[in-house]
């Protein structure tokens, strides 16, 4: 079973419990404080990968780490990870897990990628447009790239919309090169 499909099956599990228990939002926000944790602890992650310490010992750590802090079912979620040796898949299984209360909740995250930060206003007009056109509510992240030089890339799931001055410029340049026009023909009178 290749990683991805792992994920979404404790991502699944997690969610039903969540949507059970009617706390979606917190376990969503929990999962993202966990996963957090382990991108940017290094020590926190060698830890629990590591095969020289025992499994109990790793188990043991997360609660003192995060009993009271975050609920059972995450620091369970986490136990039964350890369990079966797939802490490495906390962060796949949070991107599962927001995939599929996106689709509950009938949200759509996209990503503007332009070269400098916009406005709220433009943002707004953004994410009604965008909202419209696939009858969802739209979550934004901002990325700014000063490589695009101006214009606007829209990214929604797999679909790429680049309205990016570097991709007009790119396409001018393109359709020049192809161009097969003969001097001669260009300077008749």
């Amino acid at each position: 079973m290749a990683v991805n499909d792992v994920a979404k099956v404790y991502a699944s599990s997690i969610f039903d419990i969540a949507k059970e228990k009617n706390i979606l939002p917190q376990i969503e926000e929990e999962l993202k404080v966990v996963s957090d944790i382990l991108k940017e602890e290094d020590s926190f992650k060698n830890y629990l990968n590591s095969p020289g310490i025992n499994i109990n010992s790793k188990k043991e750590f997360i609660d003192k780490v995060f009993a009271g802090k975050i609920s059972e079912y995450i620091v369970n979620l986490l136990k039964l990870l350890i369990d079966n040796g797939r802490q490495s898949v906390v962060s796949e299984i949070y991107k599962a897990f927001v995939e599929l209360n996106d689709i509950t909740n009938n949200r759509q995250r996209i990503t503007v990628i332009t070269q400098s930060n916009l406005d709220s206003s433009l943002l707004d007009k953004i994410k009604a447009d965008v909202g419209a056109k696939f009858g969802k509510e739209i979550i934004v992240t901002e990325q700014v790239d000063e490589s695009i030089l101006g214009g606007i890339i829209i990214k929604i799931g797999d679909l790429v919309i680049d309205g990016s001055l570097a991709k007009g410029l790119k396409n001018i340049r393109r359709n020049l090169l192809n161009s097969k026009v003969r001097s001669e023909m260009a300077y008749e009178d």
